[in-house]
């Protein structure tokens, strides 16, 4: 068969293939990033299976108590787009195994959160940032019965550490905790004006202050796409894209 015609039909195929019932493998996969930097970002066979559990045993009951559409944020990245993004180096979002999704409606992203917290079996559930009554999204991960760990965090925009455990879980054979490769790191900024600092990382979160071109920062945690920096006089999230690092060291963090 023609290469480039075996090609066109893999693709085709790719383009229809569901992940499961509510969710398109063009969602499980999309991502602005690597649409932005022409970067590839398919599951192999072991991800999409991976993919396919986590949507059947979280997602897809959600979805079915809630009878709404549930937006899915994030879900598989290859490792070069994590890495592009800042992501940590054992994120489970790199194995299929977890998404972060938001409500739609009128579903609040706590509801989502409660009735996974009480009614599914997870591996990791987070509150990401927030306000104390509403999360701004939920990450959550599945790998399997025996190795979940039902292990409950929430991420704290100025937190110390940013991600808090509430709840430790359970123990499991080979508990797969930590490893995010990055601390007290140090970056310069580098814009053309000036560079807005968030206080959560979200584009539209409250701006609570700017610096300049050239201006040093201290690196405190990261999330896809975000450093939370420290400088002399200001504190709070800023864009990935905008800090160029000098360096970096070990640290233990959740597979987010």
């Amino acid at each position: 068969m023609d290469v480039y015609f075996y090609t066109k039909l893999v693709f085709k195929d790719m383009a229809v293939l569901k992940i499961s019932k509510n969710i398109s493998f063009k969602q499980g996969t999309f991502s602005d990033t690597a649409i932005r930097r022409r970067m590839k970002n398919e599951p192999n066979e072991e991800q999409l299976k991976a993919m396919k559990k986590v949507a059947k045993k979280v997602f897809e009951p959600l979805r079915e108590n809630f009878n709404e559409p549930i937006r899915v944020n994030s879900f598989f990245r290859s490792i070069a787009l994590n890495k592009a993004i800042g992501g940590n180096r054992t994120s489970q979002h790199c194995t299929g195994e977890a998404m972060d999704i938001e409500a739609t409606n009128e579903i609040t992203n706590k509801k989502l959160y409660d009735y996974i917290k009480k009614n599914l079996d997870f591996d990791q559930l987070v509150w990401e940032f927030g306000t104390e009554k509403n999360p701004d999204w939920i990450h959550v991960s599945y790998k399997s019965p025996k190795e979940n760990r039902n292990r409950v965090l929430r991420s704290v925009a100025e937190g110390n550490p940013v991600y808090q455990v509430v709840e430790a879980g359970k123990e499991v054979a080979e508990p797969e905790v930590v490893i995010s490769k990055k601390k007290s790191r140090k970056g310069t900024v580098t814009v053309k004006t000036l560079l807005t600092v968030r206080k959560i990382p979200t584009k539209d979160s409250k701006a609570v202050g700017q610096l300049e071109n050239g201006k040093k920062v201290k690196i405190i945690s990261e999330e896809p796409g975000w450093y939370q920096i420290k400088s002399e006089k200001q504190s709070g999230w800023v864009s990935a894209d905008h800090i160029k690092l000098k360096s970096t060291k070990s640290t233990l963090a959740p597979e987010l």
